[in-house]
């Protein structure tokens, strides 16, 4: 039985499940290359916004299995706030049955998190904690879905805690709260007309880059709290919000512009970065103690945009009441197809069979001819032979950077060890030189490792394992040293753990780099120019190899170079190591 989920909020996908299996899921955005992919049609000058479904998504996972839209036996779709989502896509999908269409019932979107982190992950029954910006609206009541717990048993999910803000906005949860100064200090992927998005920030917030700054940041004791955490509920009230920020301001913020070039270097900016964080990871942590308390359960799900904040995932995981976590590695929006598609199979078809999400590779591969393909066409450019997986740890050892493109794409925020841009962790100019140079973005933005599974404990002060990279451990301190370039200021990585069964090719790279080096990690970054989405095709990734200063390019089993280029002086392999 094939099942597929579409989302219609920011960040839209479309995910294939077979027989509770996901088989294919992809982002809009690796597609139509366009951040977080909207998919709003304007009409004038923003006065009527359409949204159109992620078509080159449905197209993609339809192809990767070899089967029309007709050969589908239910199609279900998502959308947070009044949802819609089964209207246009009975108004837009080509598919002749129309009775295969539905969707799920209001309040929705939480309810979508929750089938997607909860049937995705390994436990029989567990708590499910949804934390979000926005959710569904809840009919008759003029609110909004601000978190939820459920109680997840078998393949059945039960809401057993709910919170709602206004929908006027005068009271906002945790995912708006975070957004609200994000959108303060200029985090902001510039979207659409000047006034949209949360708050009239005018796009997108950029929410980690606030959860990178936090830790260059001071405690201020003179700074009132701002959430209000009590029991099973954490709300601000926007009103509050902008008066501490006026204060702030006047009081510690002297000359402080957002817009101005590098504003983040502030000191003042970082201070509030760390405030937010600290609050955050506060509440956070007493949800999930109250999600233990009202269903009872040793093990958490937590999913939401919210769940991508992984330092406030990591004190959950360390210092909450839970014995296991689990983490949908695209915890935000883009997880909702995934959600879609199993309650689609599990509520409406009664499926039974259950199949743990434990990659985050669920693209498609491409062949050996369309990789040739994409390499000859820009053969004038680059120079190309066929290599081993030891030679590039080789390059890695003598501090050269690889763009590393294999198997699957990844869903979600992370890259994984299939679409990624890699770098010695040993050298300490690794981390600027890839911010800087190559990357073209903020200074202070950390890389995370990825260590061999069996390693970390050596390495991190590991509680479990952390296959999608949103979980913060503290590097042990004997260790700090030696992999500088993943060492965040406050002795901090955001880890992941690969397992060699998992993705054996990437394991058998960091395999080979640690018998050069002694060290079993590597530092990992998303395969991506500042500003744009992850590459997808052999075509995006060698656009994007010639449009930034990567060294090489690891693609199949091609090794592709640029011929003639002159290594700055900057570059890590002229500074060896002493």
């Amino acid at each position: 039985m094939y099942v597929l989920g579409i989302n219609l909020s920011h960040d839209r996908a479309a995910c294939l499940v077979r027989d509770g299996r996901v088989v294919v899921a992809v982002e809009e955005e690796r597609l139509d290359r366009f951040k977080h992919s909207e998919g709003f049609i304007v009409h004038g000058h923003f006065e009527k916004l359409s949204k159109v479904l992620p078509m080159k998504s449905i197209t993609y996972c339809l192809d990767a299995v070899g089967i029309g839209i007709d050969d589908v036996d239910l199609v279900v779709g998502n959308r947070p706030l009044s949802d819609g989502s089964e209207e246009r896509i009975l108004r837009e999908l080509p598919i002749r049955d129309k009775s295969k269409i539905h969707s799920l019932p209001m309040p929705s979107h939480h309810l979508s998190h929750a089938y997607a982190g909860y049937l995705a992950s390994p436990f029989e029954e567990a708590a499910v904690l949804v934390v979000d910006g926005v959710g569904s609206k809840v009919p008759g009541t003029g609110r909004i879905e601000k978190h939820t717990i459920f109680d997840g048993q078998g393949t059945t999910l039960r809401s057993v805690h709910a919170e709602t803000f206004p929908e006027d906005w005068s009271e906002v949860g945790l995912g708006l709260f975070y957004s609200f100064f994000s959108a303060k200090l200029g985090f902001v992927t510039r979207w659409g007309h000047p006034t949209f998005g949360d708050f009239g920030c005018g796009g997108y917030t950029e929410a980690g880059k606030t959860m990178g700054l936090a830790p260059y940041g001071r405690p201020h004791p003179e700074w009132d709290r701002l959430l209000t955490v009590k029991g099973g509920n954490v709300s601000a009230r926007v009103e509050d919000l902008e008066k501490a920020w006026e204060s702030w301001l006047a009081s510690d913020g002297e000359g402080y512009d957002a817009k101005a070039k590098d504003s983040w270097s502030s000191q003042f900016a970082k201070d509030v970065a760390y405030k937010i964080q600290e609050e955050t990871e506060e509440a956070m942590l007493q949800l999930a103690r109250h999600a233990h308390e009202v269903t009872g359960r040793s093990k958490l799900c937590i999913t939401g945009g919210v769940a991508l904040n992984s330092v406030a995932n990591q004190r959950i995981a360390a210092e909450g009441p839970f014995d296991e976590v689990y983490i949908l590695p695209p915890a935000g929006d883009a997880g909702n197809a995934i959600g879609a598609a199993y309650y689609g199979y599990y509520a409406v078809a009664d499926g039974t069979e259950r199949h743990h999400l434990r990659s985050g590779s669920t693209g498609r591969s491409y062949t050996d001819q369309e990789i040739r393909q994409a390499v000859e066409s820009f053969s004038d450019k680059i120079e190309s032979r066929k290599a081993t997986v030891a030679e590039v740890a080789e390059l890695l050892a003598g501090h050269h950077l690889v763009g590393w493109f294999q198997g699957g794409s990844e869903i979600g925020p992370r890259a994984l060890g299939h679409r990624s841009m890699l770098a010695d962790p040993r050298h300490p100019e690794s981390r600027d030189y890839l911010n800087q140079v190559v990357k073209h973005r903020e200074i202070f933005r950390p890389f995370a490792p990825s260590v061999l599974q069996e390693e970390a404990h050596n390495w991190f002060q590991m509680r479990g394992d952390s296959p999608f990279m949103l979980l913060v451990p503290d590097v042990l301190e004997h260790q700090r040293e030696t992999v500088p370039a993943i060492t965040h200021v406050d002795g901090t990585a955001r880890v992941q753990t690969v397992e060699a069964d998992v993705n054996p090719r990437y394991h058998e790279l960091i395999s080979r780099f640690a018998e050069l080096t002694g060290v079993p990690l590597v530092l990992n970054t998303s395969y991506n120019d500042a500003g744009e989405p992850i590459v997808e095709t052999p075509q995006d990734a060698v656009r994007t190899f010639l449009n930034t200063e990567l060294d090489h390019l690891y693609i199949g089993d091609l090794l592709l170079t640029k011929p003639g280029r002159e290594l700055s002086s900057r570059h890590p392999s002229r500074q060896p190591l002493a």
